[in-house]
């Protein structure tokens, strides 16, 4: 008898849980795969623009910019593939210069980079002695801050309580920490009690050869990798592989309008979907891997075939306040005047903006009212790609209450999203609690767990990041439908375990998941 699994969503968790569901001699086999994606092409939140510019096409990032493979292993094993790595160029990136404007100060302009050009002379005095001496401090103690057991600690602790504060500390922490940590964990944003010495290791500890560097107050950043043809190019490579090893019915441009599990239960799920002017479609599935943000999850289940369901399970694992995922919107365009007045050299690969975010109340720009700008040229081997930009917001910006967005005739792409932090320690417990809500699975389950057929992945569920969207899909496909780790890497399975069992399963019964195994040894 044919099974049948619908996959909602076309970025990497959905087509990476169809990639490893299909591979040869797997339980994955035996499904017959839908998956309906929004999106004229796969991609998700790794999805890929190209646009004609300059007489060019130039495949522009709107998502994902860069890949570190030491904190990526499982992207970075996957574009290694045999069939893969054909597809899915993959090139160094070791000169990461990020650069900052604010408002003036008494007619001056108040701007620093992380490069040699942009330290020095009158438009980048706002890097004193001073500011670089506390950037060596900070980047120094970061590199000793988990010997010294500040592991688990917050940011804001460390400032609070030092004995000896920095010098003109707060300057140090608005002009210098805010904006990076904006950067990092989504435009607008700081988080800054939340943010931990084990968030911030990875990213700012330097040991000459064996830890690159990747964020710095004092030089580029490196180790990173980018995709040649754009981060689209992998999930699309995933989805060839698939197709060529168990074909699947594949509806893009398709919005899915709900998803109903069968009552009473067990039973099969109803999804309806539309697309465009065609008649609204339904089919039956024995399982259904939903992979949309949380909120737009919520959505899909939150409907009036549900109620009782959704009152009696899905509404206390489901629900806005436990998922506070922020909007954001970009803009693929060629409006100069997006960058800082003082800050138009365009050297670097990124421009935190806060110039058009003044405020008169310390410390002299609105935070959220900030953007971020990647000078395309910088990014990509191609001349062309000279005066095309990317622009990226935390909030959803509107011109009628002043807010500074690319002026219409040169805006080429704009998207709106919902997002959730890299840190993976946000939202933790409503992604620890989320497997209540899951359907059973067939490697481990819990006690009082329902029969829905209902599993959910997705960058949500784990980290907002390419690496751990892979990891949820594949995680799904093993507890789900027995599929073991599709990839012949140490490091990436070493990724993949501690977020099956830290985050996305903690704390199963050891009894119930040996009992499983017992049984299908007798099986």
């Amino acid at each position: 008898m044919t099974k049948k699994v619908c996959i909602i969503g076309g970025g990497i968790a959905g087509v990476g849980a169809w990639w490893t569901l299909a591979q040869n001699g797997q339980p994955g086999q035996e499904w017959d795969v839908t998956i309906i994606h929004n999106g004229a092409r796969y991609g998700g939140h790794a999805l890929t623009v190209p646009v004609q510019h300059n007489g060019a096409t130039i495949d522009v990032d709107t998502g994902v910019q860069f890949v570190v493979p030491l904190l990526y292993p499982n992207i970075d094993a996957l574009v290694k593939v045999p069939g893969i790595a054909e597809q899915v160029p993959y090139q160094a990136y070791d000169d990461l210069k990020v650069a900052c404007g604010f408002p003036r100060k008494g007619g001056q302009p108040q701007n620093w980079g992380n490069f040699d050009a942009y330290r020095t002379g009158p438009n980048f005095a706002m890097y004193t002695d001073t500011m670089y001496n506390n950037a060596k401090r900070f980047q120094d103690f970061i590199d000793l801050a988990l010997l010294e057991g500040w592991g688990s600690k917050s940011l804001a602790e460390y400032f609070d309580t030092l004995k000896v504060p920095y010098e003109d500390q707060d300057d140090f922490l608005a002009y210098f920490i805010d904006p990076y940590l904006s950067i990092i964990n989504g435009y607008g944003a700081t988080l800054s009690r939340q943010v931990t010495f084990d968030d911030l290791v990875p990213l700012f500890a330097h040991v000459p050869g064996i830890w690159p560097g990747l964020g710095s107050f004092t030089h580029p950043g490196a180790g990173y990798r980018r995709f040649v043809k754009g981060a689209s190019s992998l999930v699309e490579a995933l989805a060839d592989q698939a197709r060529s090893l168990k074909p699947a019915k594949e509806l893009l441009n398709t919005t899915v309008m709900g998803v109903v599990p069968a009552d009473p239960l067990p039973g099969p799920v109803t999804v309806t979907w539309g697309s465009g002017q065609n008649p609204v479609m339904s089919d039956t599935f024995d399982k259904v891997i939903i992979t949309t943000d949380m909120e737009a999850t919520a959505s899909l289940l939150n409907n009036g075939n549900n109620t009782t369901i959704w009152d009696s399970l899905y509404s206390k694992y489901l629900s806005a306040k436990d998922w506070p995922l922020l909007p954001g919107k970009c803009y693929i365009h060629t409006d100069i005047d997006m960058l800082s007045p003082d800050l138009r050299d365009q050297e670097e690969t990124l421009q935190f903006t806060a110039y058009y975010a003044p405020q008169s109340a310390d410390p002299g720009y609105d935070m959220f009212k900030t953007y971020t700008t990647y000078i395309e040229k910088n990014l990509h081997d191609e001349a062309n790609a000279d005066g095309l930009y990317l622009t990226m917001y935390g909030y959803i910006p509107d011109p009628a209450k002043g807010d500074i967005v690319p002026k219409p005739e040169t805006v080429l792409f704009e998207e709106v999203w919902t997002h959730g932090m890299w840190l993976p320690t946000f939202m933790l417990p409503a992604k620890q609690n989320l497997h209540h809500a899951q359907g059973k699975g067939v490697t481990l389950s819990y006690p009082g767990q329902l029969d829905t057929g209902i599993y959910f992945a997705g960058n949500n569920t784990t980290a907002d990041s390419m690496e751990h969207a892979f990891i949820s899909g594949a995680v799904i496909a093993n507890y789900a439908f027995g599929s073991p780790y599709p990839l012949d890497s140490l490091l990436g399975f070493g990724m993949y375990e501690l977020f099956y069992k830290e985050f996305m399963f903690p704390a199963a019964s050891v009894s119930a998941k040996k009992a499983r195994l017992a049984e299908s040894h007798r099986q």
